[in-house]
């Protein structure tokens, strides 16, 4: 392990960068931390070309066998708390950062289903949608332009690792989505305008499971390019479900009709 011991090291002042998300997009990478969180980058089939370790965390690197973990061309760091501090998006910094490369992902033109996430504003809903998808074994997330973003520290860490196991396609212009359409994918949006039953949908074929902003729904552009249009009934008589709620009830009963 080579040793960083200032805080106006290059490399440092480089990394500090990525957490902002324009950087994180110029640069396709993003930062994930804590060792469980590392340890899981490492064993994907994403690149981690570099990962900071502060001093004071050695025993917890030895009880985690990281070392066993690193890729091939993964680089490791000593430093200083205090830089550990500087690269990391928490209050109290778990001793490990990472350094991830993204890349695309390609649609999967086969049966199966997305789930489309519109304009979705909390770290955490989205964070769980994605985590909830990778459990119900969608093809993917599609992406609108508006959504909370993806690789920012609070929505990785409620993804809760799925991150590295589910697609993210970001689409901001729609031509994902009206691909799969033209494609045999029915888009099936939530509602409150509509009196359909989800559950009176036949999930079985290839379809796209669409959720919108918390507080505004689907946005117009995807109702007015949707096939089925369904509300969640709720007996109970509240107005409207939490939109992670909503994406796991539809996400499952995918699940349902095609194991019945």
């Amino acid at each position: 392990m080579e040793s960083i011991q200032s805080k106006d090291n290059l490399l440092i002042k480089d990394i500090k960068r990525l957490k902002e998300k324009k950087h994180r997009i110029q640069s396709c990478k993003f930062l994930i931390e804590g060792f469980r969180f590392v340890c899981e980058g490492l064993e994907s089939d994403f690149d981690v070309p570099l990962v900071f370790i502060s001093e004071n965390s050695k025993d917890r690197w030895d009880s985690f066998n990281v070392q066993s973990k690193l890729q091939k061309e993964t680089k490791v760091y000593t430093v200083t708390d205090q830089i550990l501090k500087s690269i990391s998006s928490t209050d109290t910094p778990q001793g490990i950062v990472a350094v991830v490369n993204n890349k695309s992902i390609s649609l999967e033109n086969k049966q199966g289903f997305y789930t489309l996430v519109d304009k979705v504003q909390d770290p955490g809903n989205m964070g769980t949608i994605i985590r909830t998808a990778h459990a119900a074994g969608a093809l993917g997330i599609i992406v609108t332009k508006g959504t909370v973003d993806i690789y920012n520290e609070k929505t990785l860490r409620s993804t809760m690792g799925s991150i590295f196991h589910m697609p993210i396609i970001q689409d901001d212009n729609l031509s994902q989505l009206k691909f799969l359409k033209s494609n045999g994918f029915k888009l099936i949006v939530s509602s409150l305008d509509t009196d359909s039953n989800f559950f009176d949908v036949d999930l079985k074929d290839k379809s796209i499971i669409a959720v919108g902003n918390e507080g505004n729904g689907i946005s117009k552009e995807i109702l007015d390019i949707s096939d089925v249009k369904i509300k969640i009934p709720m007996p109970g008589g509240a107005e409207s479900l939490n939109v992670s709620i909503a994406a796991s009830i539809m996400m499952f009963e995918v699940i349902r009709q095609n194991l019945s």
